[in-house]
């Protein structure tokens, strides 16, 4: 079993409905007006691969490995959705994407996946609502080490569990980038700047929060009002355990990249 996974769905389908992402809870209507659904058609039907974040009416930032390989016509995103599983509500909305831009140097085999993050251009812009807004993108040079940060996400609730219907969320300790390295390096795997990572060092072994399959490309928002996109879901411990730090991709460390395509 590999130790180290990307954690986007690469099932055909929805998973039967669960409770819980790893060791959190139901999220809100109205809690996260930034989160995405990116979906991908497949088997004559659509199906949720990863999170995403809105940053602009007709900008969302993922991943790169939830499209790499993919092709813009087999992808769509759906902004405003709470449940995947219940029928439309008022303030959802469904837009094809018209095209992406993975960053230049990704590298899904390269050591700690380096710029794992992508910018898709929807063909239509989406219309703002209670709860359909953009991200505000972390400052360049912020930290926010050791403060509390919110993920969310319909991601598998266990390295092996169903995904839930109802988005999930989790409050989760932002750690440094020298004690998630010291804690990933004994696998060989190196943090850099680019990086960013949360763990609750103090949490149950096997009962941490933690992002899981499904989560990829999906937020984790940091500062005193949990309103500053910091990270992009990006990879971690195969089992979703929480027993070694989730890893994101760091948006303030991008700013000079994702700018010019959001602005």
């Amino acid at each position: 079993m590999e130790l180290i996974v990307f954690l986007s769905l690469l099932a055909t389908g929805l998973a039967a409905p669960s409770t819980r992402i790893v060791n959190g809870d139901n999220a809100q209507l109205f809690d996260h007006p930034y989160q995405v659904s990116l979906q991908a058609y497949s088997f004559n039907s659509w199906y949720h691969t990863c999170g995403a974040v809105l940053v602009a009416p007709d900008k969302v930032v993922t991943a790169a490995h939830c499209v790499d390989k993919k092709q813009a016509r087999n992808l769509r995103v759906v902004v405003g959705v709470h449940n995947l599983f219940d029928p439309p509500n008022e303030y959802q909305q469904t837009v094809a994407v018209a095209s992406f831009r993975m960053h230049e140097n990704y590298n899904g085999n390269g050591n700690g996946y380096p710029n794992d993050i992508a910018v898709l251009t929807l063909f239509t812009p989406v219309t703002y609502n209670r709860n359909v807004q953009p991200a505000k993108l972390a400052n360049e040079g912020v930290s926010y080490a050791n403060t509390s940060c919110i993920i969310s996400g319909w991601g598998q609730t266990s390295g092996s569990g169903g995904s839930p219907n109802t988005l999930q969320q989790a409050y989760i300790l932002k750690i440094s980038r020298a004690e998630c390295n010291a804690l990933w390096s004994r696998y060989g795997v190196t943090i850099t700047d680019k990086h960013i990572c949360v763990y609750e060092r103090d949490g149950e072994t096997g009962g941490r929060p933690s992002s899981c399959m499904g989560d990829s490309g999906g937020p984790m928002m940091c500062g005193n009002k949990k309103d500053e996109f910091a990270g992009v879901t990006s990879w971690g411990v195969s089992t979703c355990s929480g027993d070694l730090p989730s890893v994101y991709t760091r948006i303030s460390e991008y700013r000079t990249w994702l700018d010019p395509q959001i602005y």
